[in-house]
């Protein structure tokens, strides 16, 4: 009677045993399908609010093109006065005009292909060969075609005429006297004088001129000297 009593119980609590895991597992069960359900509604409205929002931004996207493309009006001409366009506007009362002039060297070429390039005029008291201050000139003679020869002309003549006036040529380039374009002259009134054929050198150089009298108390007078070219 005991044991049967005994069974009886084991069979009561394997029964409830059994229950309880039933309901464990149908209560587990059905949380996995809530949980299941409220993961695909989430899913549905986050998908929803991803496709709403992209069409937002590719309909704002339309909208900002066409805004660009749109034409803007073109402003309507201006009519303007063509006699104000014209002409410059007058200076203001009081104002002065400053204008540069720049002294170019003056080139003489006669008819008979004869070329004078002038050098100034200037003194000296000097018994030996001295620059007179101020009397220079560049030439290039590669811009000369066909030379057929170069001399040295100049008015002299020595203070009251005492003594004899000598002037000349130097290549201040090169610091070389032209000793082929040596004029003289002894005589109390100027006289133009002409030196022989100078060979100057091919190139821009710088000539100047030198002076030099017999006396040394006398100035040496040279005025309108000048470089001649000859062409063929």
């Amino acid at each position: 009677m005991g044991a049967w009593i005994i069974e009886a119980r084991s069979e009561k609590s394997a029964k409830i045993n059994f229950m309880e895991e039933g309901s464990s597992r149908s209560i587990i069960a059905k949380l996995g399908v809530a949980i299941l359900v409220i993961a695909l509604i989430d899913l549905f409205f986050l998908n929803y609010w991803v496709l709403k929002s992209g069409k937002l931004k590719v309909e704002s996207g339309k909208s900002d093109e066409v805004r660009e493309i749109e034409p803007e009006a073109s402003p309507s001409p201006v009519e303007s006065d063509s006699t104000h366009s014209s002409s410059p506007a007058p200076p203001p009362a009081g104002a002065t005009e400053t204008t540069t002039i720049v002294e170019k060297e003056t080139v003489i070429q006669t008819a008979q292909k004869e070329i004078f390039i002038p050098i100034g005029s200037g003194s000296l008291k000097k018994k030996d060969w001295d620059d007179i201050a101020g009397l220079e000139v560049t030439i290039d003679t590669t811009k000369y075609r066909e030379i057929d020869s170069i001399i040295f002309e100049a008015t002299i003549w020595p203070e009251g005429g005492n003594g004899r006036a000598y002037a000349r040529l130097k290549n201040i380039s090169d610091s070389n006297p032209l000793v082929e374009s040596q004029i003289s002259h002894a005589g109390a009134t100027g006289e133009l004088k002409t030196s022989g054929n100078i060979p100057m050198p091919s190139g821009s150089k710088k000539y100047g001129v030198q002076a030099k009298t017999d006396i040394e108390n006398f100035e040496a007078h040279v005025e309108n000297a000048r470089i001649k070219i000859t062409l063929r």
